[in-house]
């Protein structure tokens, strides 16, 4: 199966990291010594190379078994799958063999997907096999907004729901099961709007092809995101197994090579930064971190290091680029815009930003273009629609058979828990039935309270066991409230670690005597683990996590690992643990508060943002606020604040902070202000938050939008170059939710200037039943000139996309100024958005004349 040279290398590579993962490096190897007589030498060849090409955390975190069954999965294929039949090695491994997506939590998968379509694809070329995969995984699962714990590719098939980096993940494991090489294809924040975004390749012979994973279309290269990813200052992926030396590879991050694609997607320019230090001479090893604005804050897409003669080159797409160099204790910081001459010079000298000042700057996003990608046959679109509609009824068929309703009900009436118990259980998906027998276990109220300490994401993949050990461990706390004991003592959920039993790992390791020391002080654990225990960067991946019992059998971890250790840890010896949710700083609870368990990490002020009384500031949509940490501005989680007499407080300890602020154009720019500080102890600095505001004038973008059609009120088709034809203010509703509502109202506040629209009013609703909604019918009568039609689902998703809003965020308004013209959109409600779209119609439309 694999070279004699790539054999040999693997075997070489499998020791090293079983040498270097101490006692769970010597459990793997004696597990596999075992094991090599059964199997043949195809199966330990492969076995090898996955646990030499993969981060150091998979072989302490996950079992033997699941290497194994991948290895022995992989050998099958490269036998007998006329799919994976003249695979190049190089192709072949990591993107069929290997186990490893990106972060996701492991899972052997591979056996049960191939059972579940070799049938369905015997026969079919790659290509149509490839489209056909995609089908299946579209009746699976669908696009769901969860937490960024990114689930295994079971947990999303078993639940039927996941994000977009979960619904690739799955797409892609479906993929290489069957023996067709794929991988995720990611943009790590878009330039022009607040968000991400993950798709798929899949690698034909020819080379890599595009999907849109669990969106099948008829043919590839297609997609909704082909638009926004043309705007994409960067895409690109993971590759474990490579060598670094790969024409794509951009850098090496520990056990990962990062590949660009940008070329494919967008126009790229090579954007080459050249350090020096202060005499003139190349600055070897700097840090060269590449960032964008997004979500209000400076989000890193890329990290290099500098090369002897003291650059580091990106090709990236062509926009503004947030670029801090950073060496020892020199930085400098600049915004680039990436179009203009280079290459960028950076001279490393200690620069200080302006303090307690606001600054204005403008982040140009890659400007907006039409992308020509293959263009289905009236007949392909028919087929797609029929396929996706039947795979939409199978999805809802499966979703409705995963919960046994009468089972959960009365499992909810007997914890006390009522209503909250059995939004659980609705949430839990497919795992409903494992919860359900854990809840029936005994002690109904108690079970309950542990459950819903965790998240709606656990609920759908916790494996009970884990519940089991965490009512059992540490046993009975008689002096924990019961708020924290629930929350910070039997909650196995930490952060956003893959969960496992561990508690009773963690107090095997440790003696009755030191035992007792942690829990008198819990400080002489944190040094335990920070003096005992190691890390291994150049063969971890860094967005991965070693597990807290995993930690302690391989004898290292990340930082955030060890933090996390030291917080379960401190949950099994009965002592209230957290990291705190604003900046991941390790608490154990002391007499009537939370304390930092590095006695260094200390809070010595109270930092006051306020705002006046007529404004409405959205934390990471409106501004955010970064500690400088390790050279970088971290952004610190202020979602849970709370607003108080129009201020919002937070704890600082000493360091370097900047609060960020930003508004977004159309046209993807973003008018963004900055404010440095440094909190002095004692005080109690008050900071006045400040935006940039654009005028209406500069609201308008330019849209084309493709043909598309809707339903009008007589049952005629309506194309929508006819519904906009001389402009038109479209809306898009979902009546009777509170987004839509709240529009509603806004339009009924100013229903005497409805008759001066600057354009027509179209109400585009799902169909006739929605005019039934009594807000709906009162706006209607103010507005007698308004129109009514009738759009389905898909329509409004390929609209939204195209204006890269999210589908599912109804009302969704566009300005269209000319047909098939969009100078404007807005999804969701905002306080305002009516009567800013009057305004930046009116523009448009006085700019048309």
């Amino acid at each position: 199966m694999l070279r004699a040279d790539t054999a040999a290398a693997a075997r070489r590579g499998f020791l090293d990291r079983a040498e270097r993962a101490g006692r769970r490096g010597q459990e793997v190897l004696a597990r596999a010594e075992a094991v090599s007589q059964d199997h043949s030498q195809d199966v330990m060849d492969a076995l090898w190379w996955l646990y030499a090409n993969s981060p150091l955390s998979d072989m302490a975190n996950y079992e033997f078994g699941l290497f194994l069954s991948c290895a022995a999965h992989g050998a099958f294929l490269r036998e007998r799958s006329p799919l994976a039949r003249g695979i190049p090695e190089e192709i072949f491994l990591p993107y069929v063999l290997h186990s490893r997506v990106n972060e996701e939590e492991l899972c052997d998968c591979r056996r049960l997907f191939h059972g579940l379509l070799a049938e369905r694809t015997a026969g079919l070329s790659p290509e149509r096999a490839a489209i056909e995969i995609n089908y299946w995984c579209a009746e699976q699962a669908a696009y769901q907004s969860t937490d960024l714990r990114t689930a295994s590719a079971l947990a999303v098939y078993r639940s039927g729901c996941g994000r977009c980096g979960e619904e690739s993940v799955f797409t892609v494991n479906a993929l290489r099961a069957l023996g067709i090489p794929a991988r995720q294809v990611y943009v790590p924040r878009w330039s022009h709007c607040d968000d991400n975004h993950a798709w798929v390749e899949v690698w034909l012979g020819d080379g890599w092809h595009f999907l849109g994973a669990c969106e099948p279309e008829e043919l590839l290269d297609r997609g909704w995101f082909t638009n926004a990813a043309g705007r994409a200052l960067l895409v690109h992926s993971r590759l474990f197994g490579g060598t670094g030396e790969e024409p794509e590879a951009l850098y090496r991050a520990g056990a990962a090579v990062y590949l660009g694609h940008t070329e494919r997607y967008a126009a790229v320019k090579p954007l080459t930064v050249l350090v020096r230090d202060r005499n003139g001479k190349p600055v070897e090893g700097a840090q060269a971190s590449f960032s964008v604005l997004n979500f209000s804050e400076e989000a890193e897409i890329a990290s290099m290091t500098t090369a002897p003669d003291g650059t580091a080159q990106l090709p990236c797409g062509l926009g503004s680029i947030l670029l801090h160099v950073r060496k020892d204790a020199s930085s400098c910081r600049r915004q680039v815009y990436v179009p203009n001459k280079e290459p960028v010079e950076i001279i490393l000298g200690h620069e200080e930003p302006a303090q307690n000042v606001w600054e204005d700057f403008t982040f140009r996003a890659p400007q907006d273009r039409t992308v020509q990608y293959p263009r289905p046959t009236a007949a392909q679109q028919a087929l797609r629609r029929r396929r996706n509609t039947a795979a939409g009824e199978a999805r809802r068929q499966r979703a409705a058979a995963m919960l046994n309703r009468p089972r959960a009900e009365a499992a909810a009436e007997a914890s006390g828990l009522g209503r909250r118990l059995m939004t659980a259980l609705e949430e839990s998906r497919g795992n409903a039935d494992r919860l359900l027998d854990f809840l029936e276990g005994g002690a109904a109220e108690a079970r309950a309270a542990l459950l819903l300490t965790l998240t709606a994401k656990d609920w759908r993949d916790v494996d009970p066991a884990i519940l089991e050990e965490a009512l059992t461990l540490p046993g009975c706390c008689p002096d924990a409230e019961e708020a924290l004991y629930y929350s910070y003592i039997a909650c196995p959920r930490v952060y956003n670690e893959p969960l496992r039993p561990c508690r009773r790992t963690i107090l095997e390791h440790f003696s009755q005597e030191e035992q007792a020391v942690f829990r008198v002080n819990p400080r002489v654990l944190w040094t335990y683990i920070q003096e005992n225990l190691g890390f291994e960067p150049d063969i971890e991946y860094d967005h991965l996590l070693t597990l807290p019992g995993a930690l302690l059998s391989a004898g290292g971890g990340s930082p955030l690992s060890k933090k996390i250790l030291f917080v379960a840890a401190c949950r099994a010896l009965g002592v209230a643990a957290r990291l705190r949710p604003m900046d991941l700083r390790a608490e154990f609870y002391a007499g009537d508060r939370f304390i930092p368990a590095d006695p260094r990490e200390t809070d010595g002020c109270t930092v006051t943002l306020a705002r006046e009384p007529d404004e409405d500031w959205q934390y990471a949509t409106d501004f955010s606020v970064g500690r400088l940490m390790d050279g970088v501005y971290r952004t610190l989680d202020l979602s849970g604040a709370q607003w108080k007499a129009n201020q919002l407080s937070f704890p600082a300890g000493s360091g370097s902070y900047r609060v960020l602020t930003s508004e977004r154009l159309p046209s993807g720019d973003v008018y963004a202000s900055a404010y440095h500080f440094h909190p002095v102890e004692g005080e109690t600095p008050v900071i006045r938050l400040h935006k940039r505001r654009a005028k209406p004038e500069e609201m308008l973008g330019n849209f084309p939008l493709e043909e598309f059609q809707v339903t009008g009120a007589d049952g005629r088709t309506v194309q929508g170059s006819e519904l906009t034809r001389e402009g038109a203010l479209l809306l898009w509703l979902e009546e009777g939710a509170e987004p839509t509502e709240h529009l509603l109202g806004e339009l009924l506040e100013s229903a005497a200037g409805l008759g001066e629209l600057p354009a027509e009013l179209v109400f585009l609703v799902r169909d006739p039943a929605a005019l039934e909604n009594s807000t709906l019918r009162r706006t209607l009568a103010v507005c007698p000139h308004a129109r009514v039609c009738y759009d389905d689902i898909e329509h409004i998703e390929a609209v939204a996309r195209r204006l890269y809003l999210d589908p599912e965020k109804l009302p969704l308004l566009a300005a269209v100024s000319s047909p098939l013209l969009a100078v404007y959109a807005s999804g969701g409600y905002n306080v305002g958005g009516w009567e800013l779209a009057v305004k930046v119609c009116r523009a448009a439309m006085a700019r048309k004349k």
